[in-house]
């Protein structure tokens, strides 16, 4: 990504994640953490990853809730942004965090099946005196 590209996603990210603070009444709008925002090389559409801090259950929720409320964050954020066109924003539910727990639960259990197949150094100490 070019600097400037990355400078207004930081840019956007900071916006909407003040917006869902300060513009939304709904009690859905605590629960979302706007993780990432990708730009599009023109700046014309931001794909917005966010999570629920309560976690997946309430996906769809917030899901609804985001796109309910993408004019009052559309406007909000244009407030402040200074950019030719405003982007097109949509949101995206995050993958990443899902992932990292399901690469860390598959180590986790290769190595307990390790440590269960590994013969105590002990044990192979004992067959070499026997030899």
């Amino acid at each position: 990504m070019k600097r400037r590209n990355l400078r207004v996603a930081g840019l956007i990210h900071r916006l909407l994640a003040e917006a869902l603070q300060k513009e939304l009444t709904e009690t859905t709008a605590w629960k979302i953490n706007i993780t990432k925002v990708d730009l599009s090389p023109d700046l014309r559409h931001a794909r917005v990853f966010f999570l629920a801090i309560t976690g997946p259950e309430d996906r769809l929720e917030c899901e609804q809730m985001l796109k309910a409320n993408t004019p009052v964050l559309k406007k909000a954020m244009a407030r402040n942004l200074r950019v030719r066109f405003q982007p097109e924003i949509s949101f995206v539910w995050d993958e990443a965090l899902q992932a990292t727990e399901r690469v860390d639960e598959i180590l986790d259990r290769l190595s307990r099946e390790r440590r269960a197949t590994e013969v105590p150094a002990s044990e192979t100490e004992d067959k070499r005196t026997d030899d």
